[in-house]
């Protein structure tokens, strides 16, 4: 079929490989949400330039195109498509949460939501540039 990631033949079955990326991006966000404020910088003109939103659209971009890539590779990119992307919009909103109430120093923003959500749906359409998936 025109437009399957897989149309190889190859075996369907997850490896490794295709899981590593998103995992690690997903480690690595985390990992940028949990540092303390008091280790970020105190105002400074990156912050009048917003560029915070600009890289949560970059890293939640790549973890979605990943993501996608990953489901593309095992063949059922049609079929989970919506779930993986309300689960990675769920995975912003949960961080942007986390960081209000468990992380020091840090707040949530409705900006940051909103890139985590632009980043998503722009991860989605670089996958279906790239690919061809126009599914």
């Amino acid at each position: 079929m025109r437009g399957d990631l897989n149309d190889s033949g190859i075996s369907r079955e997850v490896q490794l490989r295709h899981v590593v990326m998103p995992l690690t991006w997903a480690s690595l966000i985390l990992g940028l949400h949990a540092i303390p404020g008091t280790e970020l910088p105190q105002e400074t003109l990156w912050d009048l330039l917003h560029v915070d939103k600009l890289v949560h659209l970059f890293m939640f971009a790549v973890l979605s195109c990943s993501v996608f890539v990953a489901l593309g590779k095992k063949g059922v990119i049609r079929k989970y498509k919506w779930y993986a992307g309300l689960a990675l919009l769920l995975y912003g909103i949960g961080l942007e949460f986390a960081q209000h109430v468990w992380f020091v120093g840090r707040e949530s923003s409705w900006g940051d939501i909103l890139a985590d959500g632009v980043g998503v749906f722009a991860g989605r359409l670089a996958f279906r540039g790239v690919y061809g998936c126009w599914n």
